[in-house]
């Protein structure tokens, strides 16, 4: 029995009502009695199963999105899903090689075992600016035309963070889910024209770091400007339980390199945005 609150969605034409809006794939899935392996997909329209895998989707198909089985989806009243065992399917390619996939939910370690890419080395997904990392264990939803290239893993020596890479000797690391890590500068000089000399850094490493570049920084406590100004592109956030100021600043397409770049590069940025002072 269902609330006056639940939520009526529609799946392959069949109502079903949720207690919670909030769900994940696998859950409509399992109320809908739609095996795991099975396509969900939410939009207008009947999706036309028979349609084939190509780079110019219709304006039909850029209307149905694939929802994956740990993806969240907020329901909403009177949404229309879709699930049918994938007969089309996805074409993309891995290091010029062209491969079909049924379904279209994947992992980094199957698509390298399906390519015959080492686990070890790293799998990149082209983007229009910075490329992406696909981590072994990460699942993703593959699309008509994806590109994919691996290389080896870059040789920085030692993956233990130095005094050298940071600058100072006053850090440490603190490991996060995901394989994220937290890189904590315990007393990193501020530039002349800031109301204070110095301030804690927060630098979020991400998995597959130093391939994958790492994006923005935090300083705690929170810094003005010697006239009382708040920083450009800075917002508040807590991390590991306390007030940070975040600056949404991000390095230019192309400027981060797989095998070149090192934390080091990255400081240099950090300091060059707050050489800034605005």
């Amino acid at each position: 029995m269902t609330t006056e609150r639940a939520i009526h969605i529609f799946i392959n034409q069949e109502k079903l009502s949720f207690e919670d809006s909030e769900q994940t794939g696998q859950s409509i899935k399992g109320l809908a009695s739609i095996p795991l392996d099975h396509v969900l997909l939410i939009g207008h329209g009947k999706f036309d199963t028979h349609k084939k895998c190509n780079k110019q989707h219709s304006s039909e198909d850029k209307d149905h999105i694939v929802i994956s089985n740990h993806q969240v989806v907020m329901l909403k009243n009177g949404q229309h899903f879709w699930s049918h065992q994938s007969q089309m399917g996805v074409e993309v390619t891995i290091n010029r090689v062209n491969y079909h996939f049924v379904n279209p939910q994947q992992t980094g370690q199957k698509l390298k075992e399906r390519s015959g890419i080492d686990l070890a080395d790293v799998l990149f997904r082209s983007k229009p600016s910075e490329d992406e990392v696909v981590p072994n264990d990460s699942e993703i939803t593959l699309h008509c035309g994806d590109c994919f290239y691996s290389s080896p893993p870059a040789n920085y020596g030692s993956n233990e963070i130095t005094p050298n890479d940071v600058g100072c000797d006053k850090f440490e690391c603190v490991p996060q889910p995901g394989g994220w890590e937290f890189l904590v500068v315990k007393d990193f000089n501020l530039p002349d024209g800031y109301s204070q000399d110095n301030a804690q850094l927060l630098i979020k490493l991400p998995p597959g770091f130093p391939d994958a570049a790492p994006d923005m920084f935090w300083v705690h406590p929170h810094v003005r400007t010697k006239i009382g100004g708040v920083p450009q592109g800075t917002a508040d956030e807590v991390l590991l339980g306390e007030p940070w100021q975040r600056f949404s600043w991000h390095l230019g397409p192309g400027a981060w390199r797989p095998g070149v770049s090192t934390l080091r590069d990255f400081m240099r940025c950090v300091r060059s945005r707050l050489e800034r002072r605005n």
